[in-house]
C-alpha cells in the first residue's frame, strides 16, 4: 500500500529520467531505543526525514520514495508532501524489507526498474548533497567511507536491484551487495540517531551539521 503524490514530472518523464537517480528513504524503524520516531525528530525546526528528503533533492534524485510504517504515514506526508510515501505494512522483518518495498514503489513510478538509485536510512543523517553527487556519479554499488569508516547514503546498481528483490525480507543488506568503498569528504557520517544520547549529540552539533549540509 502506498499514498502516492501526485506526478507534476511524468509528461517530461523520457528526458529527465535518463539524468536523474531515484532516492530511497528508509523511515519505517520502531524507534523502540531512542523512543520517538527518528523520521520526526527535528534539528531546528526540520524533521530528519524532510533534511534527508531535501538532501536528496538537491544532489538531483527523483523519484523520491519514504517507505514508514502505518501509523507514521500521515506524519511523514506531511513532512514531504512531495515524496512518494510507500507504507511497509510488516517493518518488522528488517531494514531489506523496507528497500525492497521502496524498490517495487519506484518500479511502480518508473514502469521498469531503476538502473541505479540513492537508499538512505533516516536515522543516518551525516552527508550532504555533495557526498551524494560523488556516489551515484559510479555505475556500480558504491558506500562512502570517510578516514576508514563506512556510512550512508550507499547507491545500488544493476544486477543487485534484482538480489535484493529476490531475497529474503530479512536477510541483511551486506549479505547481499558487496560495495565498493568511495572516499569522501564525510566527517559526520559516524552520525547514528538511535539513542537519547545520539539524539542531544545531534542538537549539540547542529550549528556545525547546518555548516556541512551547506556545501
Amino acid at each position: 500500500m502506498k499514498k502516492k503524490r501526485k506526478s507534476n514530472w511524468s509528461a517530461t518523464v523520457g528526458t529527465n529520467m535518463a539524468r536523474s537517480v531515484p532516492g530511497i528513504i528508509l523511515a519505517a524503524g520502531a524507534s523502540s531505543r531512542l523512543g520517538e520516531p527518528k523520521s520526526l525528530v527535528n534539528v531546528g525546526s526540520v524533521p530528519l526525514v524532510r533534511w534527508a528528503y531535501e538532501h536528496l533533492k538537491t544532489a538531483g534524485c527523483k523519484p523520491i520514495v519514504v517507505v514508514t510504517r502505518a501509523e507514521l504515514s500521515v506524519d511523514v506526508l506531511l513532512a514531504v508532501p512531495d515524496a512518494i510515501v510507500s507504507i511497509n505494512p510488516h517493518p518488522e522483518a528488517g531494514r531489506t524489507g523496507s528497500l525492497q518495498n521502496g524498490i517495487s514503489s519506484l518500479h511502480s513510478e518508473l514502469g521498469r526498474l531503476p538502473r541505479k538509485l540513492v537508499m538512505a536510512p533516516v536515522d543516518r543523517p551525516g552527508w550532504n548533497a555533495t557526498l551524494v553527487r560523488a556516489l551515484t556519479g559510479h555505475d556500480q554499488s558504491v558506500c562512502p567511507v570517510h578516514q576508514g569508516r563506512k556510512g550512508h547514503p550507499v547507491v545500488l546498481s544493476g544486477d543487485d536491484l534484482e538480489r535484493i528483490l529476490s531475497v529474503s525480507s530479512s536477510t541483511p543488506l551486506r549479505d547481499i551487495v558487496s560495495f565498493l568503498e568511495v572516499p569522501v569528504d564525510g566527517p559526520w557520517l559516524h552520525l547514528n540517531i538511535d539513542t537519547s544520547e545520539s539524539l542531544s549529540d545531534l542538537h549539540e552539533n547542529a550549528a556545525e551539521l547546518h555548516a556541512y549540509f551547506q556545501r
